[in-house]
């Protein structure tokens, strides 16, 4: 593919737009309405199909990264005479659940405020809920997830804080997310877990993988402070 080419592949009844990010990176763009379940799907089937020839593959909302180690027009002729492939609607739904101390949360009041409601409706609302990792990224290991519910939807601070706590767990707009690193933070923090989400030094470094489901089991304070020992 040529730098000055605009070019598309149709993969799994998308059309692709074709964007070289590297040497060895290739973009996927797909149309800015397609279902998120749509680009899951395709990452699926394209690490299936190219195998070996991909060091990575990395989905986001509308996207498709390619890290790969072959010549980029045979990973395109591959990709393009695959015209028939079926997905396995068989595969088991990795189910994670995650502890979580809601008295370690610094904005569940806000929350509560925003909603209109009390902070025990709140955590109410927030276990009942099964959230999907649609994203990881931002920092290693953060993990986007939809399946908010709609009443618990709180607009990002307008001064995000400098730090945050590995672990935190948030809300901004109409996601959702755990911040697995410290690092700065806009989102509105409703609790804790004490579960190291992201460890370098493991293969691989988080249990948690796009497409996982993930629910929320409470825990107190003292659980959280002797969690692990």
């Amino acid at each position: 593919m040529k730098d000055t080419e605009q070019q598309s592949l149709q993969f799994n009844s998308v059309s692709w737009g074709l964007f070289r990010l590297g040497e060895k990176t290739l973009l996927l763009e797909g149309p800015r309405n397609i279902p998120i379940e749509k680009v899951h799907e395709s990452a699926s089937l394209i690490s299936k199909v190219l195998g070996k020839k991909l060091q990575d593959i990395v989905p986001s909302y509308t996207s498709i990264a390619l890290f790969h180690t072959s010549n980029e027009d045979e990973l395109l002729t591959i990709l393009a005479s695959k015209k028939n492939l079926k997905v396995d609607k068989s595969a088991v739904v990795e189910r994670v659940q995650i502890p979580i101390c809601y008295e370690m949360g610094l904005d569940l009041k806000e929350v509560a405020d925003q909603a209109g409601i009390s902070s025990d409706e709140v955590i109410k609302i927030h276990l009942a809920g099964r959230y999907k990792a649609i994203l990881i990224g931002f920092t290693p290991g953060f993990i986007y997830m939809d399946g908010l519910d709609e009443r618990l939807t709180c607009p990002r601070k307008s001064n995000p804080r400098k730090l945050l706590e590995p672990g935190s767990i948030g809300i901004g707009g109409e996601q959702t997310g755990i911040y697995s690193l410290a690092s700065p933070g806009g989102w509105n923090i409703i609790g804790r877990t004490p579960l190291q989400i992201f460890d370098a030094k493991k293969q691989p470094p988080m249990n948690i993988k796009v497409g996982s489901e993930i629910s929320y089991e409470r825990i107190t304070k003292q659980e959280f402070e002797s969690w692990g020992s």
